[in-house]
């Protein structure tokens, strides 16, 4: 909601006026250009929540915007009490029946979109209609608490300009000066909603990082299991994840970006499932790092990170088993400050318990890719890290694939017919036969799953990975030197899909099947970028940083008194050109009152195109009649002197002429108008 105080202030006061002063022309009945608009202003607030509320209440919904719309094309602007409370009922029930209460986020948002709905049933005056556009206020509140997108940010600035519209339609304004005007104030206000929003102190988590209950983009969208086909689903979607931007302008390479999201410890034979047993006891503090943030969203808190991640600030994060990282929230749009390793090793201690659980395998599953890898780690003598080259090196020296369309392969022994029959896979392909050889052969190891690379935005310096870029690939545990060492199998078959990302290491036909990333897709991504940073994600830091660079010592009150001060100078610019341009228009406005009372009584009905004619045409139209006396002609010598003088008329002299028109019309008009 802060995103716009000065617009949301001035229906704050408008409402003051509706509900207290209540001034008597609120009473007379709107007209229907007015109450139809107000209805597609309704529409277009409650698009937003239609896509997260029931099917039921929307399709409820549309019956009752159809049957409102056909009344009041119909003169019917009001039905009766009874009917409208059975409405009520119908309504409060419906929420109900859908939800199970018509409380919470979905509950509450329902009831209040159908009570603003019922709201239109009764208008009967002026004011009725503009409680509705108050109630829209609620709706536009409710839209935020869903999405926090750009495309919503944009939709509620379109919502709210509709509404003021709709306002200066109640106040009996025709279509064009209801635009105008509403497209002036909206313009007038952007200023100080922008200084507003910038200093406007905040608090520690973001203003608008509220919760939400679903969103279009920037979520992972992975499951918590793994098995053949679940990350090449993915990879057909050109979907954001998340956005990552270096500190110190560090550029680093695409095949060190490994994006670690969740670890995959439990294998049933079919599908691996991420684990939660098990805390790491990782000596984080060694080797060099790297300092980014990432903006990211996920239904489940969790946060993609490069290995091996350090939390520079703690604000709701937590450590998981594999060091993954979650948020203690798990909705809304989240930014993250983290720190990189830049090493593929993590020192790690593994007790007993957790070596048995991370060398676990199904009972007499895949016999053959049992022998293989015991008779690869007999001929390194036992050598750990030499039975993970010589693994490493089998899948490059024996004909595998990387393709997007490998055979389906059967429900049992499933590694065996990758590794003995098909040797075509995605990823997630490779990293279980890999994981599968190193625990047959007693060495721990795990899958993890997440993203690699990503694509860079040269001009803004931050990368962009979508779901494109999912990946899986493996950790082996070395007990030689107690450290978990990352080693990607994949690279071995196709060292292009590590070093210039998916697209470019599948094969023509295959490629085709990947999203493309256009002009228009890099330009949404830079505005998501931006919007993401410096409005959803907008928190104490960010305004820190944004007042240090403005050249203030930090966020305290005088400062934020200097940015209002210099803010509202601004603002007065604009504001004092507006007044200055209308209070022109209210100098001018009795000159041209009294210039359409003179023709109308002066020429009576015999010209139906009165409003078009000017006074040089007046005269002469007089003359000819033999009407055009001396003190009409003076009259309108004055009348053009004043109105197209260079200089603007003072209101004394406006309002003499007038005065001097009206006396003089009603001293020659025609008879026929006496």
């Amino acid at each position: 909601m802060k995103k716009q105080p000065a617009l949301f202030c001035f229906f704050i006061e408008w409402a003051i006026i509706l509900f207290i002063v209540q001034p008597s022309y609120l009473n007379t009945k709107p007209s229907f250009r007015a109450a139809l608009f107000a209805m597609i202003s309704l529409i277009a607030v409650s698009i937003p929540l239609l896509f997260e509320l029931p099917v039921g209440v929307v399709i409820v919904f549309a019956v009752f915007i159809c049957l409102r719309l056909g009344l009041l094309s119909m003169g019917i602007y009001q039905l009766k009490l009874w009917q409208t409370v059975c409405m009520l009922l119908g309504a409060t029930v419906l929420v109900f029946q859908q939800l199970g209460t018509i409380l919470g986020l979905q509950g509450g948002i329902s009831f209040l979109l159908l009570l603003a709905l019922l709201k239109s049933y009764e208008g009967k005056t002026k004011r009725d209609w503009q409680v509705l556009v108050v109630v829209m206020l609620f709706l536009l509140a409710g839209a935020i608490l869903f999405s926090q997108e750009l495309l919503t940010g944009m939709w509620i600035l379109l919502c709210l300009m509709m509404m003021a519209c709709t306002l200066s339609l109640l106040n009996d304004l025709t279509w064009q000066p209801a635009l105008k005007q509403s497209l002036v104030g909206f313009l007038l206000t952007l200023l100080p909603m922008v200084v507003l929003f910038v200093s406007v102190p905040r608090r520690s988590a973001p203003f608008l990082g509220v919760p939400q209950t679903s969103s279009t983009q920037a979520t992972t969208g992975m499951s918590d299991t793994m098995k053949p086909g679940s990350i090449g689903d993915l990879v057909l979607s050109n979907e954001p994840v998340f956005t990552a931007t270096f500190d110190n302008d560090v550029i680093p390479q695409q095949q060190n970006l490994y994006w670690r999201v969740m670890v995959m410890g439990q294998h049933n034979g079919n599908e691996w499932q991420a684990m939660h047993d098990f805390v790491d006891r990782a000596d984080a503090s060694k080797g060099q790092y790297i300092a980014y943030s990432i903006i990211a969203e996920d239904d489940k808190g969790r946060i993609p990170a490069l290995d091996y991640p350090q939390v520079r600030n703690r604000r709701g994060v937590f450590m998981e088993s594999g060091n993954v990282l979650r948020m203690f929230s798990r909705k809304g749009v989240r930014r993250v400050d983290l720190r990189a390793s830049l090493s593929n090793e993590l020192p790690h201690e593994l007790n007993a318990r957790e070596q048995d659980f991370y060398t676990k395998l199904p009972a007499n599953s895949n016999p053959r890719t049992r022998e293989l890898a015991q008779a690869l780690y007999q001929q390194n003598n036992g050598n750990v890290e030499q039975f993970a080259q010589a693994a490493f090196n089998y899948f490059a020296q024996q004909g595998f694939t990387y393709t997007l369309k490998p055979p389906v392969l059967g429900s049992r022994n499933s590694t065996d017919q990758f590794l003995f029959n098909s040797k075509q896979g995605f990823c997630e392909h490779y990293a279980d036969a890999f994981v599968v050889m190193m625990r047959a052969a007693g060495v721990p190891a795990r899958v993890v799953v997440g993203y690699q690379g990503g694509e860079y935005n040269e001009a803004e310096q931050f990368w962009q990975i979508r779901s494109k870029d999912a990946h899986a690939w493996t950790e082996v545990w070395l007990p030689e030197r107690q450290v978990w060492k990352r080693i990607d199998p994949t690279a071995a078959v196709s060292a292009v899909r590590i070093e210039s990302g998916v697209s470019q290491a599948l094969s023509g036909d295959e490629g085709s099947l990947l999203p493309n990333t256009g002009f228009w897709t890099r330009f949404s991504d830079q505005g998501r970028f931006y919007w993401q940073q410096w409005v959803v994600n907008y928190d104490d830091e960010r305004q820190q940083s944004l007042f240090n660079k403005l050249g203030f010592d930090g966020v305290n009150t005088w400062n934020v008194l200097m940015v209002f001060g210099a803010g509202g100078a601004l603002s007065l610019i604009p504001l004092g050109l507006w007044w200055r341009k209308s209070r022109q228009q209210d100098v001018i406005q009795p000159l041209q009152n009294g210039y359409t009372l003179l023709k109308r009584r002066l020429l009576g009905k015999q010209y139906p195109t009165i409003a078009a004619i000017a006074p040089m045409e007046l005269g002469q139209i007089l003359h000819d009649n033999n009407r055009l006396h001396d003190e009409i002609a003076q009259l309108l010598d004055d009348f053009m002197r004043l109105n197209y003088a260079s200089n603007t008329p003072n209101e004394k002299q406006a309002w003499q002429w007038h005065k001097r028109a009206k006396r003089i019309a009603k001293k020659y008009r025609l008879k026929e108008n006496a």
